[in-house]
């Protein structure tokens, strides 16, 4: 959809039916078409460079660090405008099944805000965002129900030398993406190396231990969806 190299990495095509992953990467100049998802909600994490959220005429810039929330019903594509790579991904609660279909790659026809519209998207520094208390590691609450979200909640965690935490089950999908630094994930007597990037796709009962490893601090993003 839109211009660039854009890859599904949690999709319905693969099991997942509560929450979906996609990885965008973007030369300067390259646009993610306009479009909205009638019930799903958005989060776009800018995982390096940085550009706009368009919404129709309105450019709003965002950079490396920053989640864009995007509520069901608003109208949003996003927009390479600086002169360096953008990278992004794009967590979706529940799954937009039009947007896989191809529905709304619509370029020629894309969909603009109306006039007086009040748009409810967020641009959200994540490192910035409220500490959630009692974690064993740097832990923040970026996305949540208590802050208007309704199918999707996300945090930002950062872990030094020698931190670790243990992923609680839940009775939905979830999602963690390493973002930087490098870590070991322990499951049911298996230990794997995480390098930067690599994605955990946890089903509902799913349950680990991740331990930082390497000298430079380790980030990652925790996407999972709302249970009802």
């Amino acid at each position: 959809m839109g211009k660039g190299k854009n890859w599904r990495v949690v999709h319905p095509d693969m099991g997942s039916t509560q929450i979906t992953l996609n990885h965008g990467l973007h030369a300067p100049g390259q646009e993610f078409t306009q479009h909205y998802h009638d019930a799903s909600e958005d989060a776009i994490v800018v995982l390096e460079g940085g550009g706009a959220i368009r919404q129709g005429s309105v450019y709003t810039p965002i950079a490396a660090g920053d989640l864009i929330f995007v509520p069901a019903g608003e109208i949003h594509g996003t927009v390479n405008t600086t002169p360096n790579m953008a990278r992004l991904i794009s967590f979706q609660a529940p799954p937009d099944m039009a947007l896989y279909r191809g529905e709304r790659d619509t370029p020629d026809a894309a969909p603009t805000p109306e006039n007086g519209h009040r748009s409810n998207v967020q641009v959200i520094n994540m490192a910035r965002s409220g500490p959630v208390f009692g974690k064993s590691v740097e832990w923040r609450s970026v996305v949540s129900p208590h802050k208007g979200s309704v199918h999707l909640s996300l945090d930002y965690i950062h872990l030094n030398k020698n931190q670790h935490f243990t992923h609680e089950p839940i009775q939905t999908e979830s999602i963690y993406v390493l973002k930087d630094g490098g870590a070991e994930v322990t499951s049911e007597a298996e230990t794997r190396v995480l390098e930067q990037h690599d994605v955990l796709f946890l089903a509902p009962g799913d349950t680990f231990s991740l331990s930082h490893t390497g000298d430079e601090p380790t980030t990652l993003i925790y996407c999972w969806a709302v249970g009802d």
